[in-house]
């Protein structure tokens, strides 16, 4: 075995099996998800703030922006539990949650696309012939200046 893995096994069995990481036994809640988006952490028992700064707390402007964020947050949240799970892979509930984030992030989408247009580049909502997401109004043209 070469040092780079005798390293990676150490390492991930010292983090699984120490009490700083969230578990069934030391994580009793979650932040929301745009608490969550806004701090960087899902995990309370894991946000530490750095000196006296506090995390920005997100306004949005307009509807589109709202919608916007509300994708941002949820896809944070499911990219966070997933990386949770990579570590406690038989906990149930969190994947149940990680379940329920990812519904609720492709239904978001969806609407946002209905409304506002293509959001990703394998968005259907936008014709496979005409880039009409052109059209628009870039940001620096136009009221989120």
């Amino acid at each position: 075995m070469n040092n780079y893995n005798y390293l990676n096994n150490n390492l991930y069995s010292y983090i699984r099996n120490n009490s700083f990481m969230p578990n069934k036994n030391n994580m009793q809640e979650l932040y929301s998800p745009k608490e969550g988006f806004e701090k960087g952490n899902m995990f309370p028992k894991l946000y530490n703030e750095y000196k006296n700064y506090n995390s920005q707390k997100l306004t949005p402007r307009t509807e589109q922006e709202e919608r916007l964020l509300n994708i941002q947050a949820i896809s944070f949240a499911a990219h966070d539990l997933n990386l949770y799970l990579d570590l406690h892979p038989e906990d149930q509930s969190m994947l149940m949650l990680l379940n329920d984030y990812i519904n609720k992030k492709e239904n978001l989408m969806k609407e946002y696309e209905i409304k506002y247009g293509p959001i990703t580049l394998e968005s259907s909502s936008d014709s496979k012939e005409n880039f009409s997401w052109v059209d628009s109004p870039w940001p620096w043209e136009g009221s989120n200046v």
